[in-house]
């Protein structure tokens, strides 16, 4: 089962990466025409080409990226179907990790319904169902390997009280962070520190949250957005600076409870996310340092559950 699990995770990893990847070229990062391209963002009065000519070029212009992407992502998802169905066979056969096996099962379901019958890449529900189901897996899988091998013989519920505050706000920052990239708001706010002269979000925040919309097209083939991107995109800032501080603390604790390595690489890992972030607005967010947003997200997600299993007494899910 553990050999099982550690197999998923690694597969899990990929699939995150690999779905960012589709996700943002398809959204038109990496394109020639970067950032004009992005989402196809632009405002009623363009005068650009048709709607068919725009999504053509656009294709064009990210279809060498999604021709080795999009297999790769199917054959990934394919393998880890099989993987997650083996491990509920044998939780169910062993009559342990019964609930979790079971849950991943729903989730590899779930997103595989999503991928077929979603209306596209560009729908907020959609970017925000692929995102939720594919991180759930992966802090499920996350918990089933990176617990110790051996019981812990004492708890610190000190450490274990910041893990559980540290991974709460993550959680939120990475769906705020879908929520960004949901509603093309990456590229909205091109200054540090503030968003076009504001420093807390600006009107239009409730709609950037409203998932059952869809994005208006103009006549020039254009998604038209409103204050609602600024909004997100300056909200999800403020969520990066209170995450990094919790995460930064939680780290500093464990570090304290001689957890060394673990302690160390949550701090490794929350440094380089946030200088990531950082560099993203510098350099105009190129889809390599975009995609690794979303990666180091993922791992710091992962370190800080192992926080979180060493700080426990027993371990759960049996």
């Amino acid at each position: 089962m553990r050999r099982l699990a550690v197999t998923s995770l690694l597969l899990v990893i990929v699939l995150v990466s690999l779905s960012a990847y589709l996700r943002l070229s398809h959204s038109g990062i990496g394109c020639a025409d970067w950032p004009a391209c992005y989402g196809l963002i632009g405002s009623a009065g363009d005068s650009a080409p048709t709607v068919e000519s725009t999504l053509e070029r656009l294709a064009a212009e990210t279809g060498q990226a999604l021709s080795w992407a999009t297999p790769a992502h199917r054959l990934v998802a394919s393998v880890l179907g099989l993987t997650v169905l083996a491990l509920v066979l044998i939780a169910v056969a062993q009559k342990r990790r019964r609930t979790i096996s079971i849950a991943l099962l729903v989730l590899t379901v779930f997103l595989a319904w999503l991928g077929i019958y979603s209306v596209g890449l560009h729908s907020p529900a959609v970017v925000m169902g692929n995102l939720a189901g594919g991180f759930a897996m992966l802090a499920l899988l996350g918990w089933m390997v990176l617990q110790p091998d051996k019981p812990v013989a004492g708890h610190l519920p000190v450490v274990r009280n910041w893990s559980i505050a540290a991974l709460a706000v993550l959680v939120l920052q990475i769906g705020l962070g879908g929520l960004t990239s949901a509603n093309f708001a990456a590229s909205a706010c091109p200054e540090l520190p503030t968003c076009n002269g504001r420093i807390l979000p600006g009107p239009g925040l409730l709609r950037a949250f409203d998932l059952s919309r869809s994005h208006e097209i103009g006549p020039s083939g254009l998604a038209l957005g409103g204050p609602e991107r600024a909004a997100i995109h300056q909200l999800h800032r403020l969520g990066a600076v209170l995450t990094t501080v919790l995460v930064v603390v939680a780290g500093t604790v464990a570090l304290q409870a001689k957890l060394g390595v673990s302690a160390v690489l949550v701090l490794v890992l929350v440094a380089a996310e946030f200088a990531v972030g950082i560099a993203a607005v510098i350099t105009d967010i190129p889809i390599e340092i975009a995609v690794l947003h979303n990666w180091l997200a993922a791992m710091l997600l992962l370190a800080l559950l192992r926080l979180l299993a060493l700080s426990q007494r027993q371990q759960a899910f049996r």
